[in-house]
């Protein structure tokens, strides 16, 4: 009896396994959460503020414009979070906080 197990094949009629979707990078991700976040939520994208992998896809921070200062330079702007599977597709949008410009990055 042999000690290494021999690759399986296919059970007949079966479909065979796809190859595995290649996984999008850095760039592409930050680029299809601004143009995801602008398209759910139909608001101007200010800021990509965070990326970064989980799991095999991403998380994606992004800060959008929600209403325009009248006066000055106080817009009233919300955090929202995406997440992307491997591929791209967004699993998942979820605003985080919403704040005005003036009171920062509190």
């Amino acid at each position: 009896m042999s000690a290494t197990a021999e690759p399986k094949a296919p059970a007949p009629g079966a479909a065979p396994e796809a190859p595995a979707a290649p996984s999008i990078g850095l760039r592409k991700a930050m680029e299809i959460a601004r143009d995801a976040a602008a398209l759910f939520s139909e608001l101007r994208v200010d800021a990509v503020v965070s990326c970064e992998r989980q799991g095999e896809g991403w998380r994606v921070t992004v800060d959008v414009i929600e209403a325009r200062a009248r006066i000055g330079d106080n817009d009233l702007l919300a955090t929202y979070e995406l997440l992307l599977d491997p591929t791209g597709d967004c699993e998942r949008f979820t605003r985080l906080r919403r704040y005005h410009r003036e009171d920062g990055a509190a």
